[in-house]
């Protein structure tokens, strides 16, 4: 991949800071390309794979599982990644809430359609440190796909029972992960 950005792009860090989080999957434009779906995931400054603030060369191997949960007030999609970063792995998790965002549910049709995923991996300061691309396969392409399709039947049917309340799949999701 060339050098497509040095920092992280000003909408992505604005998300980052406005959500107090260290990974995050939205749709960018990279080279005045076209739209797709990247991950941004920030190192801690101490992070175990860094020395003297450097990240050593990639490619790395990354690892990408996907779930639905299914709450009674509306769905939610969780996409897990596990970067084998040198000394330590560096995880994150992605929750999208595809009926409630306009941007979640692009971001997760970007990933169904896609046949790779840029993966930036920057400092504290959003500077890029490495940067990747990780194939998406046939099977991963219909595995969102079909995510958010079910995510979004899900929630049309719980709208119409009047119980749909997005903000609480999520309080509870991530309470039952332990993310909070």
């Amino acid at each position: 991949m060339p050098a497509t950005f040095e920092r992280f792009p000003d909408d992505v860090m604005v998300a980052l800071h406005h959500a107090n989080v260290t990974v995050s999957c939205m749709p960018v434009q990279i080279d005045n390309e076209q739209w797709q779906a990247a991950i941004f995931y920030v190192l801690a400054a101490d992070a175990p794979c860094l020395t003297n603030g450097k990240l050593e060369p990639g490619p790395f191997p990354v690892e990408i599982d996907a779930d639905l949960h299914e709450h009674a007030n509306g769905s939610l999609i969780e996409i897990g990644i596990d970067i084998a970063t040198p000394t330590e792995h560096s995880r994150g998790t992605l929750l999208f809430i595809t009926g409630h965002s306009t941007a979640h549910f692009e971001t997760v049709k970007l990933l169904s359609k896609q046949d790779d995923l840029p993966l930036f991996i920057g400092d504290q300061y959003c500077n890029v440190l490495y940067q990747q691309r990780i194939v998406l396969t046939d099977a991963m392409r219909t595995g969102f796909g079909q995510l958010v399709d079910e995510a979004l039947g899900r929630d049309a049917v719980i709208r119409m029972t009047g119980h749909y309340d997005p903000e609480v799949v999520f309080e509870d999701v991530v309470k039952s992960l332990g993310l909070a």
